[in-house]
């Protein structure tokens, strides 16, 4: 089965030369039907962007801080990278995240995927605004 993404931030994201091919697949199907209601394969997903984008997060910051901030508290209070669940697990569990019904933490996980996709998006921006201030210099002659 073939299908086409339709979201242009998870095309443009999947081709990003920083997304290895076996991930550029995942970023793909992340919102295919066939991943509904599964969150382990969700969280895998998410788990994968984060590790590529761990690298990248003081260039992230620099970008947009809060944004850097919000992204990497969902990484770790999410069930994602930590068990926040247990709550044998002192200083990780979470008990809003324990309590969480399996709709709202997929819920939770397509927004995180999101900003996965914007997290990238950014960065190529900040790649892009180097070549565009330099443009802007030329045509202004500066």
């Amino acid at each position: 089965m073939t299908f086409v993404e339709k979201s242009p931030a998870a095309i443009s994201v999947a081709e990003n030369e920083q997304i290895p091919q076996e991930i550029s697949y995942k970023v793909f199907s992340y919102n295919h039907h066939s991943m509904k209601g599964n969150l382990q394969e969700k969280k895998n997903t998410i788990l994968k962007l984060a590790e590529l984008l761990e690298a990248k997060r003081p260039q992230l910051s620099k970008v947009d801080s809060g944004f850097c901030n919000d992204l990497f508290y969902l990484f770790n209070n999410l069930n994602l990278r930590h068990n926040n669940i247990d709550p044998s697990m002192k200083g990780k569990f979470k008990q809003a995240v324990a309590e969480m019904s399996p709709e709202e933490l997929e819920h939770w996980y397509d927004e995180t995927y999101q900003m996965c996709l914007l997290a990238f998006l950014r960065l190529e921006q900040e790649e892009r605004k180097i070549e565009v201030d330099k443009l802007k210099s030329r045509i202004e002659g500066i």
